[in-house]
């Protein structure tokens, strides 16, 4: 029982404060895909800790764990329309089930929520997938526009987008550079990723930690992405794309090559700092996602341990 209690509490304490470690991390100009995996996992991480936790606190030690808390539920609603006073494991167990069901449904909400608005701001999407469905992968498809336009769209199939123009303000370098940002962004569902974010900090918009995801992961999607593209055609042709394209219309939908943090990004190409090598980052993601999945855990025992200590 101590031990669930205390990953509820963990799981209490990173919805609150799990994004200052990780804003400290920013700061050194950590790797942003090392970033990135820290971000995700434990976002999901919160979620999935705290239903468990619930689910756990409210399952009879003595009970099949199939059928024991939704057993327990059953008979507090029979003492309770039977106007006597249930006992203290089936009112744990209704608050059990109350509280994962209300998780669940506030997950479904804000997903439907951000279906309808994808909807009535991106009425020609499915167009544009169309165009490029029988395009080679990793292709743009190029639309007349007098601006200088790059974005891409996730999904099946991913879509890279850019304007014709293009062509007369940037260079070759520049604008294989460009093209290299936008895969990077299909490549690595950086998409996804933010529709992920996104959905649980609209669905539980009380945790400082996930309001402050969605901003986070922008910022890191656009360095990462960065980091590959000069790494495939040169930090110097990534900072003269980004140059060229910042001021440009951003897009209601999509990711832009030039929509966010540009200032920082272009001081990070100037100095050379691009990232770890590929060995550096392997070992980075999993130290990150061995701190993401343990955090809530770790924040309880240490916070069981303060107050124990405090008591005594």
């Amino acid at each position: 029982m101590n031990g669930v209690l205390g990953l509820l509490v963990g799981s209490a304490v990173v919805g609150m404060h799990g994004h200052r470690p990780l804003q400290w991390l920013a700061d050194r100009q950590l790797d942003p895909t090392i970033l990135l995996t820290g971000w995700l996992l434990s976002t999901v991480g919160l979620i999935v800790s705290t239903v468990a936790s619930i689910t756990l606190l409210a399952l009879p030690a003595d009970e099949h764990p199939a059928a024991g808390i939704f057993r327990l539920a059953g008979g507090c609603w029979t003492a309770l329309s039977s106007g006597s006073l249930p006992g203290w494991r089936e009112g744990l167990a209704a608050v059990g089930v109350i509280g994962v069901a209300t998780i669940l449904l506030r997950i479904g909400w804000a997903l439907t929520v951000r279906r309808r608005r994808r909807r009535s701001t991106a009425p020609h999407v499915e167009q544009l997938r169309l165009l490029a469905a029988g395009m080679p992968s990793g292709d743009p498809l190029w639309v007349r526009d007098d601006r200088p336009l790059a974005l891409s769209i996730g999904g099946r199939p991913g879509v890279i987008i850019m304007s014709d123009s293009l062509r007369h303000h940037l260079t070759p370098r520049a604008l294989a550079a460009t093209m290299e940002h936008e895969r990077a962004h299909l490549r690595g569902r950086h998409h996804l990723l933010v529709a992920i974010v996104e959905t649980l900090a609209a669905a539980f918009a009380m945790s400082p930690f996930l309001r402050a995801a969605p901003a986070a992961l922008a910022d890191l999607i656009e360095l990462a992405a960065d980091a590959q593209a000069a790494r495939r055609c040169s930090a110097g042709a990534v900072q003269e794309a980004l140059s060229r394209l910042t001021g440009q219309p951003t897009p209601a939908v999509g990711l832009a090559m030039a929509s966010h943090l540009t200032q920082a990004r272009l001081t990070r190409l100037t100095t050379g700092s691009i990232g770890a090598s590929r060995a550096m980052r392997l070992m980075g993601c999993t130290a990150a996602a061995i701190a993401a999945l343990s955090l809530p855990a770790a924040a309880g025992w240490l916070a069981l341990e303060v107050v124990g200590c405090v008591v005594a």
